[in-house]
């Protein structure tokens, strides 16, 4: 396998397992994906925040990201309106169920976090996120 092969396939492999580490926490009460919906809510200030804005910040579909809303609405993390000065606006706001649960999320992202760069210096670690948002920039 060629390299560049390989290191989109690592990848692939390197996403998957988060998601499995992520899921695999008994208490956690989302997934994955709607955790990354719940802390870009939250460093959006809690709403509104547009769904189309959540479209593309997870870079996903309108009907995932409709889906990840309603699932999370379900659960009482999120509540969704219309906007008031656009009606084909539909916002999302955090509730204060989504807070609460907001330290345990971001301590498990961490501690996931924490794993992943085990064994690698700092100096290492800045190089690899500036690596990753060079890749992320030339594909997007």
């Amino acid at each position: 396998m060629q390299t560049e092969q390989a290191i989109s396939f690592l990848m692939k492999l390197i996403a998957d397992r988060v998601s499995t580490l992520f899921s695999l926490r008994a208490d956690m009460p989302v997934t994955a994906a709607q955790g990354r919906v719940l802390m870009y809510l939250e460093a959006c200030g809690g709403g509104p925040v547009s769904q189309r804005s959540i479209e593309q910040y997870l870079n996903v579909s309108h009907t995932t990201a409709k889906g990840l809303l309603q699932r999370l609405e379900e659960k009482g993390f999120v509540r969704t309106a219309f906007d008031s000065s656009d009606g084909r606006v539909k916002n999302a706001y955090v509730t204060e169920k989504a807070r609460l649960c907001r330290e345990s999320l971001s301590q498990h992202i961490e501690s996931i976090t924490s794993q992943m760069v085990e064994g690698i210096s700092p100096e290492e670690r800045q190089m690899l996120y500036e690596l990753l948002c060079r890749v992320y920039h030339n594909i997007k």
